[in-house]
């Protein structure tokens, strides 16, 4: 079994990743208007890289689509986005180590479904509890938007599998330009 830990990824590898992640996310951020998949990049970085390259990646993913929202986008520059917006940081790093921790811990198939279901349990949780806590409504919370989520984040999830699946399939001239996540 290859853990994440003995596939760690060279740093050219993880600024393809990266580059990957951030066109991605600032894609939905501006088609999609905020929705971008974190829990799926919480996942598939979980997956293959150390905890700290894990924590690393997401957390440039979600400078970047903050930075988005608040210049392109025009988010509001007040206490409350920007605290919105330190929530959903502390939600991914959080869904981010979850998921870590569940890929130390399972092997094979039931790996890679228990890894983004913790992520996407404890990234939806904490929104939940930080949403309850300030006393916000929990209308963004509906069983359609949690299950559009879901979709979104799954889809891109698969996705990203699929591009791992093609790498593994790849000839070996070609490895050099085909990054491993």
């Amino acid at each position: 079994m290859q853990t994440r830990r003995s596939a760690l990824l060279s740093w050219p590898t993880r600024l393809i990743w990266l580059a990957i992640f951030i066109g991605t996310a600032v894609l939905f951020s501006t088609v999609l208007k905020c929705a971008v998949p974190l829990v799926a990049f919480a996942a598939i970085c979980a997956l293959r890289q150390s905890r700290r390259a894990a924590l690393l990646s997401v957390g440039i993913v979600w400078l970047a689509i903050e930075t988005i929202g608040f210049t392109a986008l025009h988010f509001p520059a007040v206490p409350s986005a920007f605290g919105w917006g330190a929530a959903v940081g502390g939600a991914l790093l959080a869904a981010t180590g979850a998921a870590g921790a569940v890929a130390d811990r399972t092997s094979g198939a039931i790996r890679i479904v228990t890894v983004f279901a913790a992520a996407l349990c404890l990234y939806e949780g904490v929104l939940i509890a930080v949403t309850l806590a300030v006393g916000a409504s929990l209308q963004a919370y509906t069983p359609v938007i949690l299950l559009q989520v879901l979709v979104l984040n799954a889809v891109t999830f698969a996705g990203l599998l699929a591009v791992r699946a093609l790498k593994a399939g790849a000839p070996a001239r070609h490895s050099a330009c085909v990054a491993r996540i």
